[in-house]
């Protein structure tokens, strides 16, 4: 079934079939993604499944009675949400585990941990990225990357996304036949989260397979052999998107083309009445440009603070997003 707001973060669904040993875990490592905490979660059952996508507004009014009023309704489309097999598991030289004074406890906590995290960052790119061949992972579930620019149902508002300038420069460059000189290309995502934006489904109803730690010998790729402490650490994760309107992006900003608040408050401007953004996720390249701007229109010339937020829109600052999208192919 569909993902159904809650209003709950993924530290909320995850709680729920999860054992107390791993939650604690998964406590610490998801406080370093800022997307498992602003998004909406929700456990489903079925790991794909539709979902309906509003591509048109609907247009309601006043009417005299005895008169007919003009109205339409909401377009809507169906839409395949696919959840991707998410892999944390490790393993550690048994040998190496026992040599520190911590004991292997400790060793196996740190692996634990560390693998989560990765895990946890490598599912908050493929929000941003889906399964693009550079940034995202093709084996994963399809991202917002995938919507731009895509056919109904499966895309997002043209109207959202705005070329800083960068991108331009180099298509015309590439077209003139010369050398791109903008690089170092990034994007900030203007994003709503609920029922109709945009939600994270943890699939197999959020349960992540914990094993136990097993003991295996293992062989490398030259046929040797040792021992090593393993773990299986799994779960089932996918994006859903329920309105073109769900979010909007501004890329092609770099150096050259630096992030303003002009273009931020442009962006803002394009969302129909009742669908602005609740965040805006940047990385801190992005956040540096942001911040000079807002220097450079200081009266007084002295630095300006971190920025936190446009128009009261709050700013969340990720590793997620690339500073390298010139990069990105299709």
């Amino acid at each position: 079934m569909p993902a159904i707001t809650t209003g709950a973060t993924s530290l909320d669904v995850l709680k729920i079939n999860n054992s107390e040993e791993i939650i604690g875990v998964i406590d610490d490592a998801i406080k370093t993604i800022p997307e498992l905490g602003y998004f909406d979660a929700s456990p489903v059952t079925r790991n794909a499944y539709k979902t309906l996508v509003i591509t048109a507004l609907p247009k309601v009014g006043f009417r005299t009675p005895g008169t007919f009023a003009e109205q339409k309704a909401a377009v809507l489309a169906a839409r395949d949400v696919q959840c991707a097999h998410l892999d944390a598991s490790w393993s550690i030289d048994d040998a190496l585990a026992t040599q520190s004074d911590w004991g292997k406890d400790t060793a196996f906590a740190i692996e634990t941990t560390t693998h989560l995290r990765a895990a946890f960052f490598t599912l908050s790119r493929q929000i941003w990225y889906g399964t693009n061949t550079v940034a995202g992972d093709t084996a994963g579930f399809p991202g917002l990357y995938q919507l731009i620019g895509g056919t109904a149902p499966n895309h997002s508002n043209a109207d959202l996304h705005i070329d800083a300038g960068a991108a331009k420069a180099r298509q015309d460059a590439i077209t003139n036949e010369e050398t791109p000189v903008d690089t170092n290309l990034t994007s900030v995502f203007a994003v709503t989260s609920g029922l109709d934006g945009i939600q994270i489904a943890w699939g197999s109803e959020g349960m992540i397979t914990q094993g136990d730690v097993v003991k295996q010998q293992l062989m490398n790729s030259a046929g040797n052999m040792a021992w090593f402490d393993c773990q299986q650490i799994e779960c089932w994760a996918g994006l859903q998107v329920t309105s073109e309107f769900a979010f909007g992006r501004i890329h092609g900003i770099n150096k050259n083309y630096p992030l303003t608040d002009d273009l931020l408050y442009e962006l803002l401007s394009r969302f129909p009445s009742g669908k602005e953004p609740t965040a805006i996720f940047m990385n801190r390249y992005a956040l540096e440009q942001l911040r000079r701007s807002r220097t450079a229109v200081n009266a007084t010339g002295a630095p300006a603070p971190r920025p936190d937020e446009v128009s009261g829109v709050k700013i969340y600052v990720t590793d997620a997003i690339l500073n390298n999208e010139e990069t990105l192919s299709s």
